[in-house]
């Protein structure tokens, strides 16, 4: 059986720089910017229109996300256009709404079960 040791220098600064990165999405607008981001580059006046919301609540989340590398913007004239710097970004952020899925549908069969058992 392998023994457990404590992670490497190199893994410790790994998990620090992933929870940098959780933090940056850890906001459903942040999400959803990801989410509309999948894998186009997008005008910054398409994601104010799909997120209703103001240009400065906007400009605050793309900031964040800039900051952790997670989005890169680029200028064109006046508009702004952003894409995600990996598109490994949007498949992980998929694979957690997945696990969110099915842990509400088992969620919704046990409560379905339990309320079948008591309406007896």
């Amino acid at each position: 059986m392998k023994r457990l040791t404590k992670p490497s220098p190199a893994l410790q600064k790994i998990f620090s720089l992933q929870c940098e990165i959780c933090k940056a999405l850890g906001h459903p607008a942040r999400l959803a910017i990801v989410d509309l981001l999948d894998d186009r580059e997008t005008a910054a006046t398409e994601l104010l229109e799909a997120l209703g919301t103001s240009k400065a609540n906007l400009s605050k989340h793309m900031t964040l996300l800039t900051h952790a590398g997670i989005i890169q913007a680029r200028r064109s004239g006046r508009q702004v256009f952003y894409q995600l710097t990996d598109p490994e970004i949007h498949k992980a952020c998929a694979i957690m709404r997945s696990i969110l899925y099915r842990r509400l549908k088992e969620s919704q069969r046990l409560a379905s079960a339990i309320g079948s058992r008591s309406s007896r």
